[in-house]
């Protein structure tokens, strides 16, 4: 990320995440985005689960999760290494499908969505307004 915003940026949590940490992936999000977003706690929690859960399926088991505040926004960082090096899609899924729906869903629940990849790297932004 580049330019003003950069500066403005607090961290505010870090997960390092596998299989087993996905429990407290959602409880620090939860915890974070209580204090400062109370009734869209929910929709954060959801929307970080689905995009951890495909660092672990697609990106070589474990991911960090980042939380930062920036001047309008909660954005939660969730990055993986050694993965496919296929590019996450956004994609219509069958009806019948039992998988593929957790960009989808990321993507309604947050105000927007930001996918980067890299040949050994991906890197999903779910970006929640702090603007009422």
């Amino acid at each position: 990320m580049t330019g003003p915003s950069v500066a403005s940026e607090r961290e505010l949590g870090r997960v390092e995440f596998g299989p087993d940490d996905l429990r407290r992936v959602r409880e620090v999000v939860r915890t974070i985005v209580v204090e400062r977003l109370p009734d869209r706690a929910d929709n954060a929690v959801l929307a970080v689960h689905e995009v951890a859960v495909n660092s672990i399926v697609h990106g070589g088991g474990h991911g960090v999760l980042r939380i930062d505040e920036t001047a309008d926004s909660i954005v939660f960082t969730v990055e993986d290494e050694d993965g496919t090096g296929s590019v996450p899609q956004l994609r219509a899924v069958d009806g019948e499908a039992t998988s593929g729906r957790g960009l989808l869903i990321a993507q309604r629940l947050a105000d927007r969505l930001t996918i980067e990849t890299q040949p050994t790297r991906t890197r999903v932004r779910v970006h929640l307004s702090l603007a009422s």
